[in-house]
């Protein structure tokens, strides 16, 4: 009786929801997915970990945004967290955060371009924790 209630979009498996979800480059976007419900938020943190070049430039981001994601991105081999119009307000705390996750020892570019709230400190943080 419940599966008769369900609704196609319901029956999708989760699998497939990542899929369709990695094919979205819009945060804002995977986050009011992420919002849907559990499946769907599954969906998103599994379309995040398949991909394997993040980028950050041209969204409005923070510290604690950022890292998460990456977190969740832990395939990823690029990271571009260059300012462009919109800019990054990701600081020190930020690259800090974001030494911390399980990504780091697969990058292989990281592009921080523009970004005016980080110091040497920060980018040693980062460095430091990568094979670059």
């Amino acid at each position: 009786m419940q599966a008769e209630m369900e609704s196609e979009i319901e029956r999708l498996p989760v699998d497939l929801l990542a899929h369709i979800f990695s094919l979205t480059l819009s945060f804002k976007d995977l986050a009011q997915a992420s919002g849907v419900c559990r499946k769907w938020r599954r969906g998103v943190v599994q379309s995040l970990a398949r991909k394997e070049r993040l980028s950050f430039a041209g969204w409005n981001v923070d510290d604690e945004s950022a890292s998460r994601v990456v977190r969740a991105a832990y395939n990823i081999t690029e990271l571009d967290v260059s300012r462009s119009c919109w800019g990054c307000q990701i600081t020190d705390l930020g690259l800090y955060k974001i030494s911390q996750t399980k990504c780091v020892g697969n990058l292989l570019s990281i592009s921080l371009w523009g970004v005016a709230g980080i110091t040497d400190k920060g980018v040693i943080q980062l460095v430091s924790t990568s094979p670059l």
